[in-house]
């Protein structure tokens, strides 16, 4: 058993950068997410989408990710599907309970 631990808590950040495709009217997006490791540690790295059909990858904030089930992908490699719930942010009223 790995002694590796696992956050489920993903941010993400309104930094944006779009790159022209090869082809005409392709655009690659990478938004800064990171993964948040505790109390002011966070883990960046930059998260692909598509930019011609989305403005960002996530809306900026908080995120707990869930795993919604395994599957084979056209390629035949296990992958894992995952769901991005919003975190509501506590009121001053709940932190300070």
């Amino acid at each position: 058993m790995s002694n590796q631990v696992n956050y489920t808590r993903l941010r993400a950040y309104n930094e944006i950068k779009t790159r022209e495709g090869k082809k005409p009217g392709q655009v690659h997006g990478f938004q800064v997410c990171g993964i948040v490791k505790g109390e002011g540690r966070v883990e960046e790295f930059e998260q692909y989408f598509d930019a011609a059909k989305n403005p960002h990858f996530l809306p900026p904030g908080d995120y707990e990710v869930k795993a919604t089930g395994m599957y084979l992908d056209r390629d035949g490699r296990l992958q894992i599907g995952r769901e991005f719930e919003p975190v509501k942010p506590q009121t001053q009223a709940a932190k300070a309970a």
